[in-house]
């Protein structure tokens, strides 16, 4: 009886964890990337529903046109079309920027910016640690 019953209670820990890792492996559409982003940015810089609203359309209007200029960018080939590339997803990258700055107060901004910079220094320390371990 109790060898059943750790038995079930295994199986069930099991399947609990397993469905877990699916649902963390299963991609995000891009709609819920941007809800995602929101409920961020909300929550970290303390939007209003109306700011919310807002970067919700800024995000949903540049989403598609930034995955096409990143595809374009890992499909171009060396040399000039790759720069020009690059120099379009830069640009569209910035006039969004240049968008979200509009809707958020000077406080806010100032948060959006150190949080910028956080994420890139986190980028470039995991991006370390992989070449780290590529060397060894």
């Amino acid at each position: 009886m109790k060898c059943k019953t750790l038995f079930l209670t295994l199986i069930f820990g099991a399947s609990i964890l397993f469905a877990g890792v699916l649902q963390a492996q299963t991609p995000l559409t891009p709609q819920q990337k941007i809800e995602k982003r929101l409920a961020h940015l909300q929550k970290r810089l303390g939007l209003s529903d109306q700011q919310t609203a807002q970067l919700k359309t800024i995000l949903e209007q540049n989403m598609a046109k930034l995955q096409a200029d990143r595809e374009a960018v890992e499909n171009a080939a060396k040399g000039d079309a790759k720069k020009d590339a690059k120099k379009q997803l830069i640009s569209d990258r910035k006039s969004m920027m240049d968008q979200l700055k509009g809707v958020l107060t000077p406080d806010q901004l100032a948060k959006f910016k150190k949080m910028r910079l956080m994420q890139i220094e986190r980028r470039e320390k995991r991006l370390e640690r992989q070449k780290q371990r590529l060397q060894k």
